[in-house]
């Protein structure tokens, strides 16, 4: 790491200690789920206007920097000051953010992100995650968690780059360190440099992409893969079947993350200044063992255009003989524009709806495809 990203490190950590909470206690903040996504609405400053935040654990904290420019926030280097950050009523001073973030990533989603909160924020409070409820709790309260016998309790370390809580788990045989991460959806992803030692594992399923499924920023992966692991250990807690799905990640955060679809299931506590945290099972708590899916990921090109970027093979896509770089005109006769991308997704991502109906266009032509979705192990 050169002198100059070191001292701006340094800069952004010593920083994000100074950011101040103005509600003594609790600070309550609504969520809404995008995507498995855990948004937040916020004002910055004295501006009107709202912003949407993504909360990730597993990350350190960005604001868009159209956003600073637009409200004109002092920028030192590849970080931005918000003098006051409004959730829900709520207020921070000085919170410190990174301005590097693509955040085009999360186009297809429908929702604009201007930013998101990281653990090196979070870091000061005791934070709740209550995702039965949608909502998320900072308390000035840290005192020591005291759980009770159904609860899984963990001692943690911080990752050195952004702070975020590694626990041990156990992996069909390996023990293994992972990144506790609100910011990613799958139960369980895994560095693709972890494939060849779980390729011959005893695995209940294992699919490859022709393509991408799933990717990070500053990574060019060319596929992933998607397995169905024989046991993932949590604590006392012993889940089989558990989805997990091998990626390319970022270089210097490149670890097993732990993430949504498996957090979900419990009330999550992270006390980061005791570095301890606390799962707390929800009623009829299920871990996802399957994917029902078409099998097909789409992205938007500089150009504007819809595109299949990744279809896991065997799934309804792969047999409908869609490829990677096709075109797609339209859904269910309405036609596909940047705009109405993010309804098209949901309805991929919907389990209630069983088939959607595509127009794609290839170097042969276009044609007509009803897509049937179902069960991909």
């Amino acid at each position: 790491m050169n002198m100059n990203l070191t001292k701006t490190l340094l800069i952004f950590l010593i920083s994000s200690f100074q950011a101040m909470a103005q509600n003594n206690g609790e600070m309550k903040i609504p969520f809404t789920d995008l995507s498995h996504h855990i948004l937040v609405h916020a004002k910055i400053d004295s501006s009107e206007n709202s912003f949407n935040f993504i909360i990730d654990t597993g990350g350190a904290t960005f604001v868009d920097i159209d956003v600073v420019k637009q409200l004109g926030l002092k920028e030192q280097g590849p970080m931005a000051k918000i003098t006051t950050l409004n959730l829900s009523g709520n207020l921070i001073k000085n919170v410190f953010c990174f301005t590097t973030f693509n955040f085009d990533i999360f186009r297809p989603a429908g929702t604009p992100i201007h930013g998101i909160i990281g653990s090196n924020l979070m870091e000061r409070y005791k934070v709740t995650f209550d995702y039965q409820a949608n909502i998320i709790t900072f308390s000035e309260d840290t005192a020591a968690l005291q759980p009770v016998d159904d609860e899984l309790y963990f001692n943690f370390r911080n990752h050195p780059i952004n702070n975020a809580p590694i626990i041990k788990i156990k992996v069909n045989q390996d023990t293994i360190e992972g990144m506790i991460d609100t910011g990613q959806p799958y139960p369980v992803v895994l560095p693709m440099n972890y494939f060849e030692q779980f390729e011959t594992s005893d695995n209940t399923g294992l699919i490859r992409s022709k393509g991408v499924m799933i990717k990070w920023p500053q990574t060019a992966p060319d596929h992933n893969y998607l397995a169905r692991l024989t046991s993932c250990e949590i604590g006392n807690m012993k889940l089989t079947d558990v989805i997990c799905v091998f990626a390319e990640l970022p270089p210097m955060l490149s670890m097993p993350l732990i993430g949504t679809d498996l957090l979900s299931q419990f009330t999550m506590i992270i006390n980061y200044p005791k570095d301890e945290m606390v799962l707390i099972p929800v009623p009829d708590i299920h871990f996802m063992d399957n994917i029902y899916s078409a099998g097909v990921n789409l992205n938007i090109s500089e150009g504007g255009e819809i595109f299949v970027e990744g279809v896991w093979e065997g799934s309804p896509a792969d047999e409908a003989n869609i490829q990677v770089g096709d075109k797609v005109v339209s859904f269910n006769s309405t036609m596909i524009t940047p705009e109405n991308l993010h309804e098209l997704m949901q309805m991929l991502y919907d389990d209630d709806i069983k088939s959607i109906t595509l127009e794609v266009k290839d170097n042969t032509g276009v044609r007509k495809i009803e897509l049937t979705k179902r069960m991909l192990f």
